[in-house]
């Protein structure tokens, strides 16, 4: 339905059924721009001197806008950085390392530290020393073996020297020796909890338990030992690690005792060890007599032998002692 211009009702709207007619009036001064499509995207609209500004100046906000909204890095924005140049790359350490000033370099500091390392723990722990004692080989571990259960049938008990020096237990049977005693104690901890486990007594507990009682035990041992050197004013060519290696014989006779009870139990164990104290005591006499007594004095009555053959006995005598006091609470 059309309305007439002319007629009375001139205040009110018109109603247009043809959207792209005209949007101005004859009278209204201002006239408004004109959208073409109002689903373009970023179209220019044409605005006039007289449109009111509403701070928005869409021309110098596209001129500002960056050209490149995607993620093209030939035009970044912002200065690239190159973050590896300030570290070195692998090549370059290899590079150095293949230096013959540099590998010279670490070589000698490597020589310093380890010398320096190896005089601070000689002060405490004579590494040269000990390899005197584990100078071995399966022939000698099975000739001493067999002479520990067997010295009645053995003659020559003197160890050789060459050079003022004693020989290798490797050449020498007689001369004392560090594998055996080590071997026979690791022995004895596993041999315990073998026969506590046959009894159905043993704990993981035992091990540290069982170990540790016959370390501080041996350490207990050796203690009086130099102790009772030295009141007794003895002068030996008798060492410390000698000591601990003749005290670490009995560790073999215990392994011995422990075996045979689990088949023949009590009975088996305390005759076996009874074998092994009288075995062990006469072994320790007839090698500790060489090394504490001077060669020439023969006679008992000489001063200072009686202390020596004193402790002779004493170190020979403690060890079934020992034996028994280790191993009897296992069976």
């Amino acid at each position: 339905m059309h309305y007439n211009q002319s007629g009375s009702r001139r205040g009110k709207p018109k109603r247009i059924l043809d959207p792209s007619a005209g949007l101005s009036s004859q009278d209204t001064n201002t006239t408004y721009p004109m959208v073409q499509n109002p689903y373009a995207y970023n179209s220019q609209v044409p605005v006039t001197d007289n449109a009111p500004d509403y701070g928005f100046n869409m021309q110098e906000q596209q001129q500002q806008l960056p050209q490149n909204y995607g993620f093209n890095t030939g035009h970044m924005p912002y200065p690239q950085q190159n973050f590896g140049e300030a570290f070195p790359t692998p090549q370059f350490a290899t590079q150095l390392l293949a230096e013959p000033i540099v590998t010279n370099m670490a070589m000698q500091y490597g020589n310093a530290l380890v010398g320096s390392g190896k005089q601070q723990l000689e002060k405490y722990i004579p590494i040269t020393a000990l390899k005197y004692y584990f100078a071995v080989d399966n022939s000698y571990v099975l000739t001493k073996l067999g002479l520990l259960f067997f010295p009645y049938t053995h003659k020559d008990w003197t160890v050789k020297y060459e050079q003022d020096v004693p020989l290798q237990p490797r050449y020498e049977k007689n001369a004392p020796d560090m594998y055996i005693p080590t071997m026979a104690f690791l022995t004895y901890v596993l041999m315990a909890a073998l026969v506590l486990g046959t009894h159905e007594r043993f704990t993981p507990e035992q091990l540290g338990i069982l170990a540790s009682s016959a370390l501080a035990w041996g350490v207990i041992e050796i203690l009086v030992h130099l102790i009772s050197l030295y009141v007794m004013n003895l002068d030996t060519s008798l060492t410390t690690l000698d000591l601990l290696a003749y005290c670490g014989y009995k560790y073999v006779g215990m392994n011995a005792a422990l075996l045979t009870s689990l088949i023949f139990e009590g009975f088996g164990y305390y005759i076996v060890l009874l074998f092994c104290s009288i075995s062990l005591g006469f072994f320790l006499m007839r090698t500790l007599k060489l090394r504490v007594i001077p060669q020439g004095q023969n006679s008992y009555t000489t001063t200072g032998n009686k202390r020596r053959i004193y402790f002779i006995l004493f170190v020979a005598g403690i060890q079934p002692v020992l034996m028994w006091w280790l191993s009897y609470h296992l069976i």
